[in-house]
């Protein structure tokens, strides 16, 4: 069903279910740094560096495909809709620093429910370091 919006806030999520399985129902982005204090002599901070900035992605939403379920593996790499307009892709946005190239998501948890009164659910949390390629990967056994 399409909606009608008045105003300039955004409604709702690009469809994206062919990325991760689900048909998302919401995304979050949490995004942190690292922090070092420097102390004078009296034990006042005085100074700070922030560093190691990075964003965790967490998604959820019901199964798209029943055969198929969750399309994603732990370690996989995550790709987010881009369309212009309506972006989920937003990973370099509000952090310091400048990505190399094919920096992306990496899944780090995965999460499957099943009920006898609901539609079948997951959730996913990726995390995404822009220092860390993520187009490369090598499988240790």
């Amino acid at each position: 069903m399409s909606a009608t919006i008045h105003g300039a806030s955004r409604f709702g999520l690009t469809d994206d279910s062919s990325a991760s399985g689900l048909i998302l129902g919401n995304v979050s982005y949490n995004k942190s740094a690292e922090t070092a204090f420097v102390k004078n002599h009296v034990g006042n901070d005085v100074g700070v560096s922030m560093y190691n900035d990075s964003v965790e992605v967490t998604c959820d939403g019901v199964v798209a495909v029943k055969a198929t379920g969750i399309t994603l593996a732990l370690a996989d790499a995550l790709t987010l809709a881009n369309t212009a307009t309506d972006s989920l892709d937003l990973l370099d946005d509000n952090i310091f620093t400048t990505s190399v190239a094919n920096a992306g998501l990496i899944v780090s948890a995965l999460s499957l429910t099943r009920s006898n009164t609901e539609f079948e659910t997951g959730s996913l949390t990726a995390l995404y370091r822009p220092l860390i390629a993520n187009n490369a990967s090598t499988t240790v056994s």
